[in-house]
């Protein structure tokens, strides 16, 4: 079941220049700093920078997206596509967690996102 939106999350082109925007100039605490990844607590609420794979990633689609936490979530990627859901992609593993995305009745991209086990996205 889905429980909760579990982050938002931008996608960028210089992750470290993001960083320094998001901690220093918005004064947002870091939860997670990684090459391709980073995370900050927005009062409990996890906003995520996602560093673009294509060089126009960013500028071409510089909408945010909304992540739901969804644990197990190959359970809930099965009842979806049960329920006929459109997917984007299959779960993908990565250290910082397990994702897919998925779409609304209009095409809007949302995605399913289970966190790693605890300590594993220390450092």
């Amino acid at each position: 079941m889905i429980q909760k939106i579990a982050f938002v999350h931008y996608t960028v082109r210089n992750m470290e220049v993001s960083v320094k925007f998001y901690n220093e100039t918005l004064g947002l605490p870091i939860l997670f700093k990684g090459e391709d990844w980073s995370e900050f607590d927005v009062d409990g609420q996890r906003l995520a920078l996602k560093k673009a794979t294509l060089e126009n990633e960013a500028r071409e689609n510089p909408t945010s997206m909304v992540w739901f936490l969804a644990k197990p979530i190959e359970a809930i990627v099965g009842d979806l596509k049960r329920k006929h859901v459109q997917f984007i992609d299959d779960i993908a593993t990565h250290s910082y967690g397990k994702m897919c995305r998925f779409c609304d009745p209009d095409g809007n991209p949302l995605g399913l996102y289970e966190p790693p086990p605890k300590n594993s996205m220390d450092g």
